[in-house]
């Protein structure tokens, strides 16, 4: 597997582990179900969050030594109602932030993990509240130029 597969599986069942939602490899989810995605919001079921990579965080990636910073953002879509959201993001939020000296199941060692912004809830077509929080992980990821 990837660097960024390994984070972001890895990532998904931290949160499905935590009960935040239900992680599926395969993408299939009951209504019933909090879908836990990555690289985009599923057309059903309602309530859903997803993982994806956007960026390098501030300090960017060492030079010499294997740290890397990785912002991810983690979209989120509930129901009607937006108080919804706002749970499901602080299920996430007491998931990753302040994680710390952590290796993942698929091998990644998250060093510390932040939680950066906030975005405003808004509604989508279907009048399901949702809202993206940005999160700022500290990483070992070696690679062949970079290996201490």
């Amino acid at each position: 597997m990837t660097f960024t597969r390994d984070l972001l599986s890895g990532l998904a069942v931290l949160l499905a582990d935590a009960g935040a939602g239900d992680w599926t490899p395969s993408g299939i989810y009951s209504d019933e179900q909090t879908a836990i995605t990555i690289g985009g919001l599923p057309a059903s079921p309602d309530m859903a969050i997803t993982l994806t990579v956007y960026g390098t965080g501030r300090a960017g990636d060492d030079l010499t030594q294997s740290d890397t910073n990785t912002q991810i953002q983690v979209r989120i879509r509930g129901k009607a109602d937006p108080r919804v959201v706002d749970d499901l993001a602080d299920l996430v939020f007491d998931a990753l932030h302040g994680l710390s000296n952590h290796t993942l199941g698929t091998g990644v060692h998250v060093l510390l993990a932040q939680r950066r912004i906030v975005a405003p809830i808004d509604r989508d077509a279907n009048g399901r509240w949702g809202r993206a929080d940005s999160y700022e992980l500290l990483v070992d990821r070696p690679s062949p130029h970079r290996t201490e």
